[in-house]
């Protein structure tokens, strides 16, 4: 299996820091709380036992989506943030993203309601279907 290239806490620093400055420039930029930073980052490569919590590319995206989108890292953009990082993860590992507007937006929105309860299986099986290899 091709080895998974994973984002960082600073490739995510970099793209809050964009997105803040492109859409919303009189929003404070920055990492509210590093931990759960860390977290969102670590969390798509976690395992237990030898075996990977997230055995899939989708299941890991869907992972790092909703850590950013739920758990609130930086101080604004977290929504925004989720998704660019989400896509840049994709991408970085040869698989395109593609979707529209409405569609991000929506579903983003579900991910951040955490009542809703969307789970990686159904928010892995979202981003999948709207993938495809860049290969």
């Amino acid at each position: 299996m091709k080895e998974i290239l994973f984002l960082s806490e600073n490739d995510l620093i970099f793209i809050n820091s964009i997105l803040i400055k492109k859409y919303t420039p009189s929003e404070q930029i920055g990492v509210k709380e590093p931990s759960l930073l860390n977290s969102a980052v670590n969390r798509p490569k976690q395992s237990a036992f030898g075996q990977d919590a997230y055995s899939t590319i989708y299941e890991k995206a869907a992972a790092l989506f909703q850590s950013v989108v739920q758990n609130h890292p930086f101080y604004n953009a977290n929504k925004r943030t989720g998704f660019v990082g989400m896509v840049t993860f994709l991408n970085k590992n040869n698989i395109r993203f593609d979707a529209t507007d409405d569609e991000v937006i929506d579903f983003t929105v579900r991910i951040s309601d955490q009542q809703n309860k969307i789970g990686i299986a159904e928010a892995s099986t979202w981003i999948e279907n709207h993938s495809r290899s860049a290969t």
